[in-house]
């Protein structure tokens, strides 16, 4: 989504009022409206309202819920409106490269930290990832363009 928004705004705002950070807000709630009717077809009432009687019988109360669902909802977007906006400061490729060490780096400090067991596979994966950066980050200092040396006039 952000990669498409920074494609087609290239950092110009398109029209009056819609930035590159606007059309990542219009984006997010166009996002929203087609994806609830999937979601509630998908899940379907029951599965929606036995997760809500869950939390209630968890010793949640309504306002409680509420409130960690709001705040669980406004830091998920923040957390992608500050991606999109270090989008429109690096290259797309860049910016995969480091989303991609960034799951590795949490992947690793909720091994460290919680002591959560990680799969052959997982461990595997974890690795590729790693190697693959630090591949493409090679590859990029190798090939950076040389800076013009001045003519002798």
């Amino acid at each position: 989504k952000a990669i498409l928004s920074k494609k087609v705004l290239d950092g110009k705002p398109l029209g009056e009022n819609l930035t590159p950070a606007n059309m990542f807000a219009v984006l997010t709630i166009l996002g929203f409206l087609f994806i609830l009717p999937a979601s509630l077809l998908i899940e379907g009432p029951a599965k929606v309202s036995a997760a809500y009687t869950a939390s209630l019988a968890a010793g949640y109360t309504k306002v409680q819920l509420f409130r960690l669902l709001s705040i669980s909802g406004f830091l998920y977007y923040i957390y992608n409106e500050v991606a999109f906006l270090a989008l429109s400061e690096v290259a797309p490729v860049t910016h995969a490269v480091t989303n991609t060490v960034k799951r590795v780096v949490i992947i690793l400090a909720s091994v460290l930290v919680f002591r959560n067991p990680v799969s052959k596979l997982g461990a595997l994966g974890s690795g590729i990832a790693i190697l693959g950066a630090t591949a493409y980050s090679i590859a990029k200092n190798k090939c950076k363009p040389k800076p013009a040396s001045p003519s002798p006039e």
